[in-house]
């Protein structure tokens, strides 16, 4: 859920996807120290979502290793832009993902 909780009343109260339907931005996870990038991608190319509205959207994080035995269905995180913004959770944890290089 989008809660601009660290955003001033100055700050804009929307976030949104380009053309691509892909957003890449620092997030925190239950369970891993800090914050680290991660790639959202979404169905609809242009979306805009406004403060309390939520979306679902497929994440891949870039350091794999730092996340590998944490992500798991209902692990919380919080995704950042200049202060937290948004809260949400792990539905789904797709596998193919994961692999371990030889």
């Amino acid at each position: 859920m989008l809660t601009f909780e660290e955003h001033g009343p100055d700050r804009r109260r929307k976030f949104g996807f380009d053309e691509s339907g892909h957003r890449r931005l620092p997030m925190s996870m239950d369970g891993v120290e800090g914050l680290h990038t991660v790639g959202l991608w979404i169905e609809e190319k242009g979306a805009v979502f406004l403060e309390g509205e939520e979306f679902d959207a497929d994440c891949r994080v870039i350091w794999p290793e730092g996340f590998r035995d944490v992500v798991a269905p209902g692990v919380k995180l919080k995704l950042w832009d200049a202060g937290f913004f948004a809260r949400g959770e792990v539905t789904e944890r797709c596998e193919s993902g994961w692999e371990v290089p030889a």
